[in-house]
């Protein structure tokens, strides 16, 4: 008796694309559309889920990091864990996937730097990106929790 139910799922199911089923970079866009829509794992909060996603979408990845920082909801007052602004904490992410995971961060660069969109309500945060990617971040350091 499952064919019925797997009919209307085919039915009622909004169509996902094969690219929202990955991601599109691993640093800073490690949510696939897939997951904030179906996954219980990612208790992904409104609008950002949706701004997400739609960021994800039209190509607009300064939107989508942006609500990918927020999109567990746990940013209050523009800061995340009591102590960072959301550009804080891209920067602080950036040197630290630079210094500890660069075969991933030259990937998200090379990303960035092939797909950029004019619409984008957020190009400081690729601009970050690209800062980071331009300097030398050996003695930057940012301690564990602030």
């Amino acid at each position: 008796m499952w064919v019925p139910d797997y009919l209307l799922f085919l039915i009622t199911c909004p169509s996902l694309s094969q690219s929202d089923m990955e991601l599109r970079e691993q640093c800073f866009l490690d949510i696939s559309v897939h997951d904030v829509l179906y996954y219980d794992g990612v208790p992904a909060v409104e609008p950002w889920a949706t701004m997400y996603i739609d960021g994800l979408r039209d190509q607009r990845f300064g939107d989508a990091i942006w609500a990918r920082y927020q999109i567990f909801g746990d940013v209050e007052d523009g800061i995340i864990d009591g102590r960072l602004t959301v550009l804080e904490a891209i920067e602080e992410d950036a040197v630290g996937y630079k210094k500890n995971a660069p075969e991933a961060f030259d990937e998200a660069v090379a990303f960035y730097k092939t797909y950029s969109n004019s619409s984008d309500g957020h190009p400081e945060v690729i601009e970050i990106i690209m800062q980071i990617d331009r300097e030398d971040v050996s003695d930057r350091y940012f301690p564990e929790g602030g």
